[in-house]
């Protein structure tokens, strides 16, 4: 998959908002052993490029002749609308390794039956050719109960990938639900009886 970019020749707040109104997003694409270079994405071909390799999916640039192999760093979002603002490409060259951040879903919540599933950690740091990045890594929940926890550790890794993040963190654990106890009566809620005038009346002289 490549992409054809164009560098940006003006920088700024202004420049960067005109590029976004033509349907362009600015980008930078670092790397190693690459200078850094400003460009510009034409924003319908990138969105189409990430949903076909995904979210860290490897892809090529081209700039004024030059190919980059690179992979979504980092990119920044809209704080109101779902809009990118800004994307960080790192470039890198076969066979040589960096540091990705890869996504943790848990499956088999739906056959839990009691307790509460809580996910502490959604992503991973490794170290590894991007070339051969997982997707995600999945976690299954299904045959867990209250009180059992699931740790970086129990996450399946292939030997080739380096993992960074502490394998002692819990990624996703099940907890009993909590019950909301009634609250004790008080002296406010204890309302007499109103008194029924003429109800405790002698009826003796009713002869």
């Amino acid at each position: 998959m490549k992409l054809t970019a164009t560098k940006r020749t003006e920088t700024g707040t202004s420049a960067s908002r005109r590029a976004r109104e033509e349907g362009k997003i600015p980008a930078a694409i670092y790397g190693r052993e690459v200078d850094t270079v400003s460009v510009l994405l034409d924003r319908k071909d990138f969105e189409m490029t990430l949903r076909e390799v995904g979210s860290n999916g490897v892809f090529d640039v081209e700039v004024d002749g030059d190919t980059y192999h690179v992979f979504v760093k980092e990119k920044t979002n809209a704080a109101l609308k779902p809009e990118i603002y800004h994307v960080d490409l790192l470039a890198f060259t076969k066979g040589q390794k960096v540091n990705m951040t890869i996504p943790v879903y848990i499956t088999g919540e739906e056959a839990i039956s009691e307790g509460i599933v809580s996910q502490s950690i959604s992503e991973l740091e490794v170290s590894l050719a991007p070339a051969e990045a997982p997707s995600e890594f999945t976690v299954d929940v299904s045959e867990m109960e209250i009180g059992d926890t699931k740790h970086v550790s129990d996450i399946e890794i292939d030997d080739s990938i380096e993992l960074l993040s502490d394998t002692d963190s819990t990624v996703v654990s099940v907890s009993a639900p909590q019950i909301e106890e009634e609250p004790e009566p008080t002296a406010d809620d204890e309302m007499p009886e109103p008194e029924v005038i003429g109800e405790d009346e002698d009826d003796s002289d009713e002869e």
